[in-house]
């Protein structure tokens, strides 16, 4: 009779123990982790209103040309500094001389020989007196070539380090226009739903674009402008 008892006792614990490792993985430790929930699936008409946008506004290479004429470092721009410093030499250093000169001389004269006559004689006519006025001007041009600078001139070598002022800035402002672009997409098509993550993204944004305007003078902000008023 024992031995049935503890027989049966077995069993049940047998039977419990299988149960609760069967149910375990479903709320135990080691139930694998609730996939994240799906974003929603992309709005076509937003699609569609975002790439109106971008088609509209200035282009990459419109942008790039615009920096690169405020800075006054455009290739047209940087050609003319080259050839004028190449040619430099053919102009002349002029100088201009000018110089005016004026003076008074006052001579008298009384001869040695005729002095008991004068003094007998008052008048006796022996004395001379000369004075002399004299004035002068003169102008003069003088200039000076250096024609060793045709063979080379060190000034072209610094022309030539503004490809590298060209090249840091063609990298900055397309950097900041890719990424302007990126962040447009990503609020539009996808949009923040935590009200703070939304007012940093539009902060970013928004120093984005002031970095591209300043970086343009200000032409980028006033020609999206007009493109995007355009219907």
């Amino acid at each position: 009779m024992t031995g049935r008892l503890v027989l049966a006792a077995l069993c049940l614990i047998l039977t419990a123990g299988g149960s609760a490792w069967a149910q375990a993985p479903e709320g135990g430790e080691g139930a694998p982790a609730a996939a994240p929930p799906a974003p929603p699936p992309p709005n076509p008409k937003a699609i569609r209103a975002l790439r109106l946008r971008f088609e509209r506004e200035p282009t990459v290479a419109e942008t790039q040309a615009a920096a690169l004429r405020f800075f006054k470092v455009n290739p047209e721009r940087v050609a003319s500094y080259r050839r004028g410093a190449a040619w430099k030499a053919l102009m002349p250093d002029v100088e201009l001389i000018f110089n005016n000169e004026v003076g008074t001389n006052d001579r008298r004269l009384r001869d040695i020989t005729y002095l008991t006559l004068e003094q007998t004689n008052p008048g006796f006519p022996q004395r001379e007196y000369e004075t002399v006025k004299r004035g002068s001007i003169s102008l003069g041009v003088r200039a000076h070539w250096s024609l060793d600078r045709l063979i080379f001139n060190a000034e072209t070598l610094d022309v030539s380090s503004l490809v590298g002022v060209q090249e840091g800035l063609l990298r900055e402002i397309t950097s900041l226009y890719f990424t302007r672009r990126r962040l447009l997409t990503s609020m539009t098509l996808n949009p923040p739903q935590d009200p703070n993550e939304e007012i940093t993204e539009q902060l970013r944004l928004d120093e984005i674009s002031a970095n591209i305007d300043a970086l343009t003078g200000g032409w980028f902000a006033k020609e999206a402008k007009k493109r995007l008023s355009k219907e």
